[in-house]
């Protein structure tokens, strides 16, 4: 070894040197490699959620009135399960038996805050008794997919469609809301590395399901015809969410570590101005295009 360093040249010291930054590097390099293989998994495995969990829903919802259920567990066991394989189900008491982190601060926020899982509607979000119809009392229920994910479902037997043209609250027009875990009660236990949520909006054939992975932005100075081009500028994969996808942010307040800005959406309300979202009360409001507004970014 000692010939070949001084053949090439090298003296010890210097090969040492050499040895000795290719490490740091490594140590630097890693973590962030290791990173973006996690942030691909999750990815993959939120749209595998979204397109079961969702097409599933879809199929209830022509197949009968998606608001027929008494409730979560009604909704469940008899109607979402006709249409996707279950391993198991629990009740709102034993939710941990399927995974669910129920534990007093047991799992972290986007913002890597602790927080508690929602156990009911009410607990998904600031406000949500704000609504006419939807019950904030409602208990969810859990079960596991067939791929070991983890599911705590929230039902409301009163969601409705998407008829307003004018201001209003949007927390009525959530019919479906899950929240999933990629791998049960085992760490991190963090929304947007193992935890995530599909909500679906509207009854009947104007149904939406969507899955946003909301970045930690919380940031001002986007309209509406900028808020895309700054996420972007973030992370090429980022932009900024529609009215739907902003809802679920609202609808999900539990993950976002008590956000209460009000963010501009990407879905116009008319010519002049684009909708926004208030994460703190759900209401969602008419906001002129070209002016300057609170963002967050979504996948």
């Amino acid at each position: 070894m000692l010939g070949q360093a001084a053949h090439l040249g090298f003296t010890i010291a210097e090969l040492l040197i050499t040895l000795g930054i290719i490490g740091i590097v490594a140590v630097l390099l890693l973590p962030r490699a290791f990173d973006y293989i996690e942030e691909q998994q999750f990815d993959a495995a939120r749209k595998v959620v979204l397109k079961n969990v969702g097409e599933a829903v879809r199929l209830v919802s022509l197949n009968t009135d998606i608001r027929s259920a008494n409730d979560a567990e009604d909704f469940v066991e008899n109607y979402l399960r006709k249409e996707l394989k279950i391993l198991k189900t629990c009740n709102n008491e034993k939710l941990r038996e399927c995974g669910i982190e129920t534990k007093e601060n047991g799992i972290y926020t986007i913002a890597e805050t602790h927080t508690t899982m929602p156990t009911t509607i009410n607990d998904l979000a600031t406000n949500m008794s704000k609504g006419t119809y939807i019950d904030p009392s409602a208990e969810s229920y859990g079960f596991v997919l067939s791929n070991g994910y983890s599911a705590n479902l929230f039902y409301n037997k009163n969601c409705i469609s998407d008829n307003k043209d004018s201001a209003h609250y949007v927390q009525d027009m959530m019919c479906v809301n899950i929240i999933y875990d990629l791998n049960g009660l085992s760490s991190p236990n963090q929304v947007g590395k193992d935890i995530g949520f599909v909500t679906i909006f509207y009854p009947g054939i104007e149904m939406r399901a969507v899955s946003p992975i909301i970045y930690n932005n919380n940031t001002n100075g986007a309209t509406f015809y900028t808020v895309s081009k700054l996420c972007a500028n973030i992370n090429s994969k980022l932009k900024g969410p529609d009215k739907e996808e902003a809802q679920a942010i609202y609808i999900n307040n539990f993950a976002l570590g008590g956000a209460v800005a009000s963010y501009i959406t990407t879905t116009s309300a008319d010519l002049d101005y684009a909708w926004t979202m208030s994460a703190s009360s759900g209401f969602l409001n008419k906001y002129e295009k070209n002016r300057g507004s609170w963002f967050r970014c979504v996948k």
